[in-house]
């Protein structure tokens, strides 16, 4: 455990040496940078010291996490069915996983041998982590902020675990970049990649980006409200129709019924912040819009699709989103004051929330902690 906190700890405190992307109306410029206040910005050209250190700060914190989860053994839940089913892939037995999926997996062990399953797992570790840093290097604004939050919502160390799934989501949050700016070739054809070599789950973020990009006004809370009403009134009918395209969830493990409460609550918390300062920070930035749509996406579905399996990690594609909105929201609020009790706030609310997700790692479930490495067997 006092390795997962020293990690977020210095990954946090990296992330203070780096100025992060300044992000206006759906342009992304690498040469802009912001400090901490949406009023000092300032050019940086890319030989310039500062643009130096945010590429060896972003390498290093890149190291750490990589290292961490490469060094790994026996963590998570799935460990070891991922080593078996690495094991089935060679004999060339039938597996859930992607087809690409697989033939990395069957390149590595044609360069590696048949069962050394700690290169495939460094592999992934690898692209996760590189995912994760490279969505923040391109996106954040208020990066140690951005750390902290992606570290204390457990979206790194959850990656340990649910392996594809996790790497979907790292390149999720990298492709959102493309939606801000406008490149719909490059965003689906990222989210297509994904897909075919991680976990097919990632497709669902095509419709609804794009979906939180439009422009919306207040009628349409109507429809929406009626919506949200029909899941909780017709949740039978919707069972029914989401199995008849995923039937072999139905009655299994996954289909537990329950309410993420926890969930809804931090979605509900980041919506009221957003609705507290909607005028500065959100109301004529393109960026900080669709950002605030996702989070109102990420809220229905943990609300009112709680009847579907897997909720949860539907979603976490939008919610995972407020590593980049909750720091847009804070750096913009106008009063020094209340800018500094409002971090406080979400500082000590995550700090709370990870301390319960650590506690929740040891859960046989889970198996996050303890933390075992291939370096001390």
């Amino acid at each position: 455990m006092w390795l997962y906190i020293l990690l977020t700890v210095s990954v946090t405190l990296l992330g203070l040496l780096i100025e992060g992307n300044y992000i206006t109306f759906g342009k992304i410029n690498p040469h802009v940078y912001r400090c901490y206040s949406p009023n000092r910005l300032r050019v940086v050209d890319d030989s310039s010291k500062q643009a130096a250190l945010n590429k060896v700060v972003s390498t290093a914190i890149f190291i750490l996490l990589f290292a961490v989860s490469a060094l790994r053994v026996a963590v998570g839940n799935d460990y070891w069915p991922y080593r078996f089913n690495f094991l089935l892939i060679a004999a060339d037995r039938t597996v859930s996983s992607e087809i690409g999926f697989n033939m990395i997996v069957k390149i590595m062990q044609w360069l590696f041998g048949l069962d050394n399953y700690i290169v495939i797992f460094a592999l992934f570790s690898f692209i996760t982590a590189l995912f994760f840093v490279k969505a923040i290097y391109d996106q954040g604004e208020w990066v140690w902020l951005n750390y902290f939050l992606l570290m204390a919502n457990g979206f790194y160390f959850s990656s340990f675990t649910s392996v594809r799934y996790y790497l979907a989501l790292s390149i999720a949050l990298f492709s959102l970049k493309y939606v801000m700016k406008g490149k719909p070739i490059q965003f689906t054809f990222t989210i297509l990649i994904a897909a075919v070599l991680f976990h097919k789950s990632v497709l669902i973020v095509i419709p609804f980006y794009y979906l939180a990009k439009l422009r919306y006004k207040k009628w349409h809370l109507i429809p929406l409200l009626g919506l949200c009403a029909s899941f909780w009134i017709f949740s039978s009918f919707y069972r029914k129709l989401v199995f008849l395209f995923y039937p072999f969830y139905e009655n299994s493990a996954f289909d537990d019924n329950k309410i993420s409460y926890i969930n809804i609550l931090k979605a509900l918390a980041v919506l009221v912040l957003c609705l507290i300062y909607y005028k500065p920070a959100i109301k004529d930035n393109i960026k900080n819009k669709i950002l605030f749509n996702l989070n109102i996406i990420a809220l229905i579905i943990f609300s009112c699709l709680w009847f579907i399996p897997e909720t949860t990690r539907v979603g976490y594609y939008f919610s995972s989103t407020n590593i980049f909105l909750i720091p847009a929201v804070l750096s913009r609020i106008p009063s020094r004051r209340q800018k500094i009790f409002f971090t406080s706030v979400v500082v000590v609310a995550y700090s709370g929330y990870f301390a319960m997700y650590l506690k929740s790692c040891y859960e046989i479930s889970i198996r996050l902690l303890p933390y075992m490495s291939w370096l001390f067997i």
